[in-house]
């Protein structure tokens, strides 16, 4: 068991990590690393959140039970609610472990017992990695069956350190390069059983399946993005049949916008998840919350992707056009672009 000492010094630590110029995948290996050495844990994931709809999009793990990740998925945002990455997100206190969760009865957990058991996982740890502005990522630390559950003193070291991880995330999710030139293919479904097996596709849905984080390796497994299991239970089980959204980053940098929702007619369950671009109008509100742009730069970058110059800007928004270059300077450089083109490339992906 770690002394207080040495989790005071992981807290330091991880705050100063997360400070650092890394970029976000060796952020995340890096902190992994020092959370291992303090709290002990082999296995682990930490895949990264859509804040607005706290879907889970791409991530990085090592642990067992990848084949099962589609049905833990889909019990966690349907019918399992023990230690559910998106309740988590919600919650005062963002950290627990499944043996809290359960009162010490793991079985409780379906997704535990049907994916989590049969490799030799024991109880799970896990955390929303959110700050002020939205959840953007969780935690997850496997034990093994034959060791001990985490204690609280582990628990709450993951909820110390759940801001500072939660900020570093928001600065580094969003890769800046330049998408490629390609025009994008146009809007793609495809169709999932009860099972949420793929029955039928689109090309262009193929198209953007490909584009997607992680999409490579799990194509040999015959699984699809992780991105696709949450929002087709979501959809499934959303009693106003709105169905579930996500917008995430593709492989070459475009913004796609994932769309599930309950099919009606005689084969009863079917899922239709809709793959497009999305507009620079969609993801204004997630990049605002990831840049930190404040209420006023935010009606600025708006106003710029509706096609309006700075005389206008300034007649809309009742400010002079010095205050609007002032606000667009800032703008520029907390998104890191340097001119309007370039933002709106930025918002759009494109």
């Amino acid at each position: 068991m770690a002394t207080a000492r040495e989790r005071a010094r992981c807290r330091e630590r991880l705050e100063r990590l997360s400070e650092s110029p890394l970029d976000c995948e060796s952020l995340r290996r890096e902190a992994i690393a020092e959370l291992q050495r303090v709290i002990g844990f082999d296995r682990w994931c930490w895949p990264l959140a859509d804040p607005e709809s706290l879907l889970p999009a791409s991530g990085i793990a090592l642990h067992d039970y990848v084949p099962s990740v589609p049905r833990t998925l889909e019990l966690e945002y349907s019918t399992d609610g023990f230690a559910a990455k998106h309740a988590l997100a919600r919650r005062a206190n963002a950290a627990t472990s499944m043996n809290a969760e359960t009162r010490g009865d793991l079985a409780r957990s379906t997704r535990w017992d049907e994916a989590m058991r049969p490799v030799g996982i024991g109880d799970v740890a896990a955390v929303a990695c959110r700050d002020a502005l939205g959840c953007w990522g969780w935690i997850e630390a496997y034990r093994d069956c034959s060791d001990r559950s985490f204690e609280d003193e582990d628990v709450e070291l993951l909820a110390d350190v759940a801001p500072a991880l939660g900020t570093a995330l928001r600065r580094t999710m969003y890769e800046d390069g330049a998408p490629a030139p390609a025009e994008p293919p146009g809007p793609g479904v495809i169709v999932l059983d009860r099972a949420l097996k793929p029955v039928s596709a689109t090309a262009a849905a193929r198209s953007w399946i490909d584009s997607l984080p992680g999409a490579q390796m799990l194509a040999p497994l015959g699984m699809l993005p992780s991105v696709i299991y949450p929002a087709a239970a979501t959809a499934r089980t959303e009693s106003s049949g709105a169905g579930a959204h996500a917008i995430v980053q593709s492989t070459d940098q475009r913004w796609v916008r994932v769309e599930a929702a309950r099919l009606e007619g005689h084969e009863d369950g079917q899922i239709a998840v809709t793959l497009r671009a999305a507009s620079a109008a969609e993801t204004l509100q997630l990049l605002c919350r990831a840049y930190a742009l404040s209420q006023r730069e935010r009606q600025v970058v708006a106003a710029v992707i509706a096609g309006l110059d700075t005389r206008a800007i300034s007649q809309r928004l009742f400010i002079s056009r010095y205050t609007v270059q002032d606000h667009l300077k800032s703008v520029f450089r907390k998104t890191g672009v340097r001119s309007r083109r370039q933002l709106l490339a930025r918002f759009s992906g494109a």
